[in-house]
């Protein structure tokens, strides 16, 4: 299995960020994740404040050979491995979202932790979950550079948890070989994001599998799925903006390959739709991801329905 470094890294989704290796479609592949803000964490004692983050979120860029603009690439995240430290902060004074929630003058808040193939110590006492997840993934715009501090149609940073193992996504193919951007990645993260550095920040490796489908497997914004589930995310600025249209996209799928008109889609969603903004980013108003999904055993569209005849 090819592994790859995390060597070079970037903070923006381009075109022109050069990939660290190429691999074939439909390879099975290892790669390394830096942690969101840069190297600095190599010690339990290690803090973060502001000045250390080289951020935002930083990518290991890889090349899909013969992947062309206008086909889809699909991501199946077989593992990740977190590394053994991980921290999560923020700077009281600088945080709008934590001004709104709590109202403060505090200063730096943060924590550095060990992570075990298990759990997380967060402190003697208390012990968390390892529930990793990759935060920032996406495929190369065909034109200017797109920071990774937000997300857009062709992913980015979403923080969104269910981009874990066992999840396929879906992003679309804009530029020759494709330059997939993984990183930003979590041994475990809450909604929301409420602290600047949200969940446990942390480096990790992350098992791929990635294969070249034909045609773009999407209306407008992105598809994921598991098992259980099939899910869309929308990026807007606007809350209510990426719920409406993630949920858009939903309805789109269920009628593209469940076989649903858009009534029963929208009438049946009405009952069993989970949905949910997994991040703020400091300010309700301006860029907030929304996940919109369906469990897989309640697609099964009602031939017999009166909006049919």
């Amino acid at each position: 299995m090819k592994h790859i470094s995390r060597d070079s890294v970037y903070n923006t989704l381009s075109k022109d960020n050069p990939p660290a290796d190429y691999i074939e479609d439909g390879e099975i592949f290892e790669v390394e994740t830096e942690l969101n803000g840069g190297t600095w964490l190599n010690s339990i004692d290690d803090l973060w404040d502001p000045s250390k983050s080289k951020g935002p979120n930083l990518c290991t860029v890889i090349g899909v050979k013969n992947a062309v603009p206008g086909d889809t690439l699909a991501v199946e995240i077989i593992d990740i491995v977190p590394d053994k430290l991980g921290y999560t902060g923020f700077a009281g004074w600088r945080s709008k979202l934590s001004q709104d929630i709590y109202p403060n003058d505090w200063d730096v808040v943060t924590k550095t932790v060990k992570i075990n193939k298990d759990f997380i110590e967060w402190s003697d006492n208390l012990k968390l979950p390892v529930i990793p997840m990759i935060g920032t993934i996406g495929t190369a715009p065909s034109g200017n550079p797109e920071t990774n501090y937000y997300a857009w149609h062709n992913g980015g940073n979403m923080d969104v948890q269910e981009i874990t193992t066992g999840t396929t996504i879906y992003l679309p193919i804009s530029v020759r070989d494709a330059l997939l951007h993984v990183g930003d990645c979590h041994a475990i993260m809450g909604d929301g994001e409420i602290p600047h550095g949200g969940g446990i920040e942390c480096k990790a490796t992350c098992t791929l599998k990635v294969n070249i489908i034909k045609g773009y497997k999407g209306h407008k914004w992105i598809r994921l799925e598991n098992k259980d589930y099939i899910m869309t995310i929308a990026n807007n600025d606007r809350m209510k903006d990426s719920f409406t249209e993630a949920c858009h996209e939903l309805i789109d799928w269920m009628v593209d390959d469940y076989g649903f008109t858009p009534q029963e889609a929208f009438l049946l969603l009405g009952q069993v739709l989970e949905a949910r903004c997994t991040m703020t980013h400091g300010d309700p108003n301006r860029f907030s991801p929304y996940i919109c999904k369906i469990r897989k055993k309640y697609l099964i569209p009602d031939d017999k329905a009166v909006w049919k005849k």
